[in-house]
């Protein structure tokens, strides 16, 4: 076995998308596309790769991975690389091939992050991938065997194996009351079918980042994914209406057997405060009666007392779901430069 490194670009859309629908490690986050997606954001570039067999033209393993430039007081440009998804290796593999790639891509990755200076590699797996999630989580953290320290969370997931009205009776009381509110009030749920709805949503994305004081993500973001996901059923965007105007929206990534509750946007003031609540439990009947077997609800906080990160994660456990291993792994590589990092990060975080 010849093992060489191929940019995905090398690599081409046909035969690396091929890899990712039958690798049980890899997920949405591994798709070609997703990778020209999220390099639309500010300050982000492709730098994704494959693990091959130059011997056999075979590819093994392929490391969604991105080069990241974040400034610091206007005035610090700092590199970070992060993989979202992680490095997902074929199916079937000897263990010793396996550590043979995991050998490969580490090496790789560390050239990567001599080679832009880079702070630290944050690498995340997809808890919806079939080989984590359900039965099959893995008892320790895989990216310990990339060396990483553990930074493991958690998320909320939902198994749909179940019948509609099990799934309601999961709902927490609060959160089916919001929705027969809504119901009540008027409030519908169509899929968006048209680019005018996709303005409509980004409208509303652009409100919702202005509310919360974050930075908004460009339209390119998510024409890629109207584009590359939504036309191919790997995305659904679910747009609540009342009265005919549309007040808030859900997209959901879907793939193999799975969905997850991927970006949201609603206007200020909403006249009906179960609209999300509404929408979400939209999301998951759609899921269950199209023949998912789960729905992931996003990562949880659950230990927070207060603050906004506390609603999100209440807001996410009312639907019913479990916690399952969120698997996230760092490789420091600038050990004071990073501390430094973390730390001016921890006082943004206390006083804004």
């Amino acid at each position: 076995m010849n093992l060489a490194i191929a940019h995905r670009r090398e690599i081409g859309q046909k035969a690396w998308d091929a890899f990712v629908d039958r690798a049980d490690e890899a997920w949405l986050w591994h798709l070609f596309p997703f990778q020209d997606a999220f390099a639309t954001w500010p300050g982000r570039s492709d730098l994704s790769f494959a693990v091959v067999d130059a011997s056999r033209a075979e590819l093994l393993a392929v490391v969604p991975l991105q080069l990241v430039k974040r400034t610091k007081a206007r005035i610090v440009t700092l590199n970070l690389l992060e993989s979202l998804g992680g490095p997902a290796c074929a199916d079937g593999l000897p263990e010793k091939t396996r550590q043979q790639i995991r050998q490969a891509a580490l090496d790789h990755l560390l050239a990567l992050a001599r080679q832009y200076r880079a702070l630290a590699i944050d690498l995340a797996l997809p808890p919806m991938a079939p080989a984590y999630r359900g039965e099959r989580c893995p008892r320790v953290n895989p990216l310990l065997f990339l060396g990483c320290d553990n930074t493991l969370t958690q998320t909320y997931a939902i198994d749909l194996r179940r019948t509609e009205e099990e799934l309601w009776q999961g709902l927490s009381g609060n959160c089916r009351n919001m929705v027969k509110r809504a119901e009540k009030e008027g409030v519908t749920v169509r899929e968006a079918g048209s680019p005018a709805d996709l303005e409509c949503y980004y409208r509303m994305h652009l409100e919702t980042y202005r509310r919360t004081g974050a930075l908004p993500h460009p339209f390119a973001y998510f024409q890629q994914i109207w584009q590359n996901f939504t036309s191919r059923g790997y995305s659904h965007i679910f747009l609540a209406e009342l009265k005919g105007e549309v007040v808030a929206a859900a997209n959901v990534g879907a793939y193999k057997g799975a969905m997850i509750y991927w970006t949201g946007a609603s206007k200020t003031g909403l006249p009906s405060p179960g609209v999300n609540n509404l929408l979400q439990w939209h999301a998951i009947r759609y899921a269950r009666s199209h023949g998912f077997e789960w729905y992931e609800s996003g990562e949880a906080f659950p230990n927070l007392k207060e603050g906004k990160l506390k609603g999100l994660n209440d807001f996410k456990k009312s639907f019913g779901g479990e916690l399952y291993p969120f698997y996230r792994g760092l490789l420091v590589i600038r050990k004071n430069l990073h501390l430094l990092y973390t730390l001016y990060h921890s006082w943004r975080g206390t006083h804004g």
